[in-house]
């Protein structure tokens, strides 16, 4: 083999390992070798289950952290004692009872603690029959807000909520406050907001998300965020106690008790799909 030829074969197996990396690197069996993974530094893992018992885990760790920091909504009933014509026939055999020591408005508190409880709510209840209290304290109707007051005050001092609702029974007749959907009824709302104070906006931010989220489950369930200033309204419905503070009405004097069971659901969902989704996501 002569000179030339030697010095071209050394040259040809050099180029060969100098370029065998690079041809390496385009094989699909090794493609990841060619280029370094670059592992975030803040984002978390997440890793995928790959039995049922590792799923069961992932599922029951969800639910613990979920558990850890619950979505905490506070009810409360001003005028607890206004009644559905309805519910207070089907007990007492009354035909025009709008206001009923018994059969009214707070006596649901139970079914919508249960309703929130099932979309991931925790509910509290003032527990304070706030009609009753007027009677004993001598007090007249337009007096109710600041008789709830002090034991509004001193429950919100004790213990934070992400969302506080007072809830009230409209006295509009029931073409206003019923609405029909898939065959099925179910008693409209209507989401008050005071003006006459600093939480205005904010009041207003909530109530605006929980009527948009209602109407996109049951089309024309919510009439709406009714704005109140002026003579002859309260102006603030103990509303400036809490920036995440709405009052809901709740049905009207003709609604059934399967109506209300109804949107009572249909808000336990819309404060989920406002609030808990959009915060867990």
């Amino acid at each position: 083999m002569t000179l030339l030829k030697k010095l071209q074969w050394s040259f040809g197996l050099l180029l060969f390992f100098f370029v065998l990396p690079v041809i390496a690197g385009q094989l699909p069996f090794n493609k990841q070798a060619s280029t370094p993974l670059k592992q975030p530094e803040d984002n978390p893992v997440v890793f995928a289950a790959t039995n049922l018992a590792e799923q069961s885990v992932l599922e029951q760790t969800k639910e613990e952290t979920k558990d850890s920091n619950p979505f905490k909504v506070l009810l409360l009933f001003t005028h607890s004692q206004e009644s559905y014509q309805p519910m207070v026939k089907a007990v007492s055999g009354k035909e025009a009872a709008v206001y009923d020591e018994k059969t009214n408005i707070y006596s649901l508190h139970e079914a919508i603690s249960k309703h929130f409880s099932m979309n991931g709510i925790q509910t509290d209840v003032l527990e304070v029959d706030v009609m009753k209290e007027l009677k004993l304290q001598g007090k007249l109707f337009p007096d109710a807000y600041n008789t709830a007051r002090p034991f509004l005050s001193k429950r919100l001092q004790e213990q934070s909520y992400d969302l506080v609702i007072d809830l009230h029974r409209d006295s509009a007749k029931k073409n206003a406050t019923t609405i029909t959907h898939n065959n099925e009824s179910y008693a409209r709302i209507a989401i008050v907001v005071g003006a006459e104070h600093k939480n205005y906006r904010w009041n207003t931010a909530y109530a605006e998300s929980i009527s948009a989220a209602m109407n996109e489950i049951v089309p024309k369930i919510s009439r709406g965020v009714i704005s109140k200033s002026g003579d002859n309204v309260d102006g603030r419905y103990n509303q400036d106690l809490a920036k995440e503070m709405i009052l809901i009405e709740l049905g009207g004097i003709d609604n059934t008790e399967e109506e209300l069971n109804r949107t009572i659901a249909v808000i336990g969902k819309a404060i989920a799909k406002s609030f808990i989704i959009e915060k867990q996501g």
